[in-house]
């Protein structure tokens, strides 16, 4: 009797057939576009090649066919007592009816051979544009796929990995064109540790208000400016404090490795605190506060000459700190989660300092920045706190260029001589609550810091291709201009020459002594006219370079005029604020315009697809992150660090030093 086993083995195998059949196929469908020019090509050389044999023999056989035809015609003509028979014409072979005839058998195998080798080059001409054609494609190391309705077991190395595969990619070929590389320093780096930086005039409350978060005197406060350089500022289980050189080798934070390019000036008044924060603290682990020096205004340089550059700049931040003060907090922003601008309300107006950070450093930053007005406890009542604010909000307005100032957020450092006061003129209780809304937002930088990762990401992609696009347009408007001067130069340098040579050839010019010295003088002037035209053709492409960066905003206006047909454009002309300074910083740095390497199309077509497709998935797996995130958001309950929130940030340092 046959096995139970045999009916299941028998059922089964049809499908596993058809399984591996339907694999062959679709690995055949595969091939077949690369199989494709190569069996067009052999089938033409194959077909060219037994074409020519074939007739190549009919063309040797064919005079031994007509000498045979030649004999019996004798033979008959003999037999019939001299009766004259006509000679049969020999066949007609296929050699004859080519171009030459049957004696041209040479020329019709050329012809033979000249369409094999266009089919054969044809081919190798589809096949090398299809490789072509496939290596300017993205192969991602990921699939495209649905992130929340799928399963990620790790969502942080996903994300890392997708957005260094993105910029390695996409950002740095096109940054490595660059002069100076102006994108070298806008990219991430992983692992880093989310972080909020605190900024603001000097005495405006900036350590005051870290010490409160800490639970403890960690920083110097005073009237008077008290702290000269960077703190970071972290909670661990055990207390410890490095220096910046040692802070800008630190594994758990591979971005600050780039703070070595401002020098040992910024390094050696940079540093870490690390504090075992008492139980009362509400500043939870795995959260780092950016101290930083007050801005203010630095007086000239002593001894200076009058009209020295160095004087004349704005930026005279450089020379009173010692590194460029300005691009620091551009680098600490770009990174932090969240921007806190302190003001004082005895000096409520902008510095020329802090002009220079909200115009420069936190140019394009909006999202994530707040302006507070601190110490408003100062303020005897409503009449000073109604000037303070008006005060302040007209500086901003003479920054910020827009209708709407941005919110101020009014508040008190707690723990001041205000607190418990009944009899103050000013609602405390409001300003209060304005305060915890500043903390929530700093408690909150902690989920929100892969958010502003893909952010920063995205933003950086359209500034590339704004940079890419405008770029290629002054080099093809420059490289014509190269090419008409140098056609105009050549033609007006060549055609006196030419004249001459010609002249002596034909001896048109006599060999006396008056022909030869005004040879010699028309020489003498030909080349001194080369010169000067040589001269005028540079100083002519001097003047076009100063004209283009005079012209950027026109010229940005005709690139995206289509985009500008059916959109005010209002957020690319706010980006294209932040990138001119890039854009004119290359253009100073060359000579000519139509030095710059090209910007091919495909490489600003993969930032489009990159924004279209990876960047949507970026968004869902930091959502995913933030939900993680979401039941220790605060880390705290009832003003106490939870255990969890505890175990979160072992767990993140533990992952950073791996």
């Amino acid at each position: 009797p046959p096995r139970r086993a045999a009916p299941l083995l028998g059922a089964g195998r049809p499908a596993a057939m058809e399984e591996a059949a339907a694999h062959r196929g679709r690995a055949l469908r595969r091939r077949a576009p690369r199989l494709a020019p190569a069996a067009v090509a052999g089938v033409l050389a194959a077909v060219s090649i037994g074409a020519t044999s074939s007739w190549r023999a009919s063309d040797v056989a064919a005079p031994l066919q007509r000498q045979a035809i030649r004999g019996n015609a004798e033979n008959l003509a003999f037999a019939r007592r001299g009766k004259y028979v006509e000679e049969e014409q020999p066949p007609t072979t296929m050699m004859s009816r080519l171009p030459g005839g049957a004696e041209g058998g040479g020329f019709g195998v050329g012809f033979l051979a000249a369409i094999a080798f266009v089919g054969l080059a044809a081919g190798v001409t589809f096949e090398a544009r299809r490789r072509y054609l496939q290596s300017r494609e993205m192969r991602r190391p990921y699939e495209l796929h649905d992130v929340i309705g799928g399963h990620v077991p790790n969502p942080e190395q996903e994300l890392a990995k997708i957005v260094t595969f993105v910029q390695d990619t996409v950002i740095v070929p096109i940054d490595a064109r660059l002069p100076g590389r102006p994108f070298e320093f806008d990219l991430h780096s992983f692992p880093f540790t989310p972080m909020v930086l605190v900024i603001g005039n000097h005495s405006s409350g900036k350590s005051t208000f870290i010490n409160w978060l800490l639970g403890m005197q960690a920083q110097e406060t005073g009237v008077a400016p008290t702290d000269d350089g960077f703190t970071v500022l972290e909670r661990r289980e055990t207390a410890s404090q490095e220096d910046g050189p040692t802070v800008l080798g630190c594994p758990e934070n591979r971005p600050f490795r780039e703070l070595q390019r401002f020098g040992q000036a910024f390094s050696g008044h940079f540093r870490r605190k690390r504090k075992a924060l008492p139980d009362e603290s509400i500043l939870p682990f795995g959260l780092q506060i950016v101290d930083t020096p007050g801005m203010i205004d630095l007086p000239v340089q002593v001894g200076a000459r009058a009209g020295d550059a160095r004087v004349e700049t704005p930026n005279n931040s450089v020379r009173g700190r010692g590194y460029n003060f300005v691009e620091v907090v551009r680098w600490w922003a770009k990174r932090a989660d969240l921007v806190l601008l302190l003001f004082d309300p005895d000096k409520p107006g902008t510095t020329g300092e802090t002009l220079e950070v909200l115009t420069k450093s936190l140019a394009g930053l909006d999202h994530k920045f707040l302006v507070v007005l601190n110490k408003v406890d100062q303020l005897d009542n409503s009449v000073d706190f109604a000037r303070a604010y008006g005060t302040l909000g007209w500086a901003l307005s003479k920054v910020i260029r827009r209708k709407d100032i941005p919110n101020i957020y009014t508040m008190y450092n707690a723990g001041s001589c205000a607190d418990g006061t009944v009899d103050h003129k000013l609602p405390l209780e409001s300003f209060a609550k304005r305060r915890d809304e500043v903390v929530a937002e700093v408690l909150r930088a902690r989920e929100r810091h892969f958010d502003n990762v893909v952010t920063s990401l995205e933003e950086t992609l359209r500034q590339v291709s704004m940079v890419a696009t405008v770029l290629g347009a002054i080099r093809a408007r420059a490289l014509h201009r190269v090419v008409l001067a140098w056609f105009i130069g050549v033609l007006v340098a060549v055609a006196p020459a030419g004249a001459l040579i010609w002249l002596f050839q034909n001896e048109a010019i006599d060999g006396d002594w008056f022909t030869t010295s005004f040879i010699f003088g028309l020489s003498s002037s030909y080349a001194l006219l080369f010169v000067g035209i040589t001269t005028f053709f540079r100083e002519y492409l001097r003047q076009f370079r100063k004209l283009q960066i005079a012209g950027l905003d026109d010229t940005f206006e005709d690139v995206y005029a289509d985009f500008f047909i059916h959109n005010d454009g209002e957020d690319h002309r706010a980006r294209w604020q932040v990138v001119k300074t890039k854009i004119v910083n290359i253009l100073s740095s060359i000579h000519c315009a139509s030095t710059l390497q090209p910007f091919p199309h495909f490489e600003t077509a993969r930032i489009e697809d990159v924004l279209q497709k990876d960047l949507w998935q970026l968004r869902q797996l930091a959502r995913l992150i933030r939900i993680d995130l979401l039941p220790n958001q605060t880390g705290k309950e009832g003003g106490r660090v939870t255990s969890a929130a505890k175990q979160w940030g072992r767990s993140a340092t533990s992952a950073g030093t791996m």
